[in-house]
């Protein structure tokens, strides 16, 4: 049986609200043995900033990290225009399972912004969310699951994203990705601390 191809992401926004965009985006994608990782910011002029949450911003760090709105220039990630974004996370997904934490957040941002620019999701409709198997697994070893996401990561042996790492999208695609391979791998929680 082939292993499916898989995509772990995680996009950083202007929000929580309904239309929403996405201003950082990292997928892990993994592909029989290999795995390949595209790391992005979108342009500026495409995120509708008179749209976007204050606070959202602040705690992904837009005004820190995004290379278009730091004082010093910062060439890392690259930036790329809605369009090019768009057609870059369409060809990334295709065909894969999504795996993230709370993957439709992302997902939602993600085929609204295909969707701006005449493209269509091509990833799997069935995503995988990382915190619902985790609380089984953790339910399977005789405990209680936490109900905060990091807590919860903890519980399974996984350090969740901190510091710097902590709400960029390449640290929390990362943290998906070490979850899900230890749930899967070890398939429960019964060691962790």
């Amino acid at each position: 049986m082939p292993v499916p191809t898989l995509a772990f992401l995680d996009t950083e926004t202007t929000g929580l609200h309904r239309g929403r965009r996405p201003w950082e985006i990292a997928i892990l994608r993994r592909s029989g043995d290999a795995q390949t990782r595209l790391h992005l910011c979108v342009d500026v002029s495409d995120l509708d900033l008179g749209s976007a949450n204050p606070v959202s911003l602040a705690i992904g760090g837009f005004h820190k990290r995004h290379p278009q709105a730091r004082d010093r220039p910062l060439y890392f990630p690259r930036v790329y225009r809605a369009g090019a974004a768009a057609a870059l996370v369409h060809e990334w997904t295709a065909d894969a399972t999504v795996v993230a934490v709370v993957p439709q957040f992302d997902t939602e941002c993600l085929a609204e912004l295909l969707g701006r620019h005449g493209l269509t999701p091509r990833w799997h409709p069935e995503l995988v969310d990382v915190v619902p198997l985790a609380t089984k697994a953790v339910r399977a070893a005789g405990r209680e699951p936490e109900t905060d996401f990091a807590a919860l990561s903890r519980q399974c042996g996984v350090r969740p994203p901190s510091g710097a790492q902590r709400h960029t999208a390449l640290g929390d695609a990362r943290w998906a990705m070490r979850w899900y391979d230890r749930l899967i791998q070890r398939n429960d929680c019964t060691d962790a601390r």
